[in-house]
């Protein structure tokens, strides 16, 4: 990830948790995000779950773990925290109507040179960048499951 520093994950789902597992893996300081208290806790429990189980198997060093876990920020305030970010990845639902009034916020809360990106695999990206307003820095970053 050369070049990004700072990335926010929109959603702390099974793929949002997963993008920020990797990232914080990487050495990148993630920032991960969802609507709620409760979803922004159960992804940080499914990423130190994981972790442990790497551990455990002789895969990962404690030292490790706990380095790349303290990557991880999280934060219902996702939006807001697209300020700070070198790159946005969003990993909410499959609705188009959500996705573009998230990137309509986004594009009006992200730091200029920010890049957005979506995870979808089915909807139109340009309908996303059309309605970030900075579709030269919008785009399709579709990972699969697992990350």
């Amino acid at each position: 990830m050369h070049g990004i520093e700072r990335l926010l994950v929109l959603g702390a789902g099974t793929m949002g948790r997963g993008i920020a597992q990797a990232a914080a893996a990487a050495g990148v300081e993630v920032t991960l995000a969802d609507v709620t208290e409760e979803a922004v806790e159960g992804g940080l429990a499914a990423i130190r779950g994981s972790l442990a189980r790497r551990v455990g198997r002789g895969k990962l060093a404690g030292e490790e773990a706990a380095a790349l876990l303290a990557r991880i920020r999280t934060t219902t305030a996702g939006v807001a925290a697209a300020a700070d970010a070198d790159l946005v990845i969003e990993a909410v639902p499959e609705d188009l109507d959500l996705k573009r009034d998230l990137f309509a916020r986004l594009g009006a809360s992200a730091a200029p040179g920010t890049i957005l990106a979506t995870n979808t695999s089915s909807l139109p990206v340009t309908a996303l960048a059309e309605a970030s307003s900075r579709p030269e820095l919008t785009a399709g970053a579709h990972f699969f499951n697992p990350v």
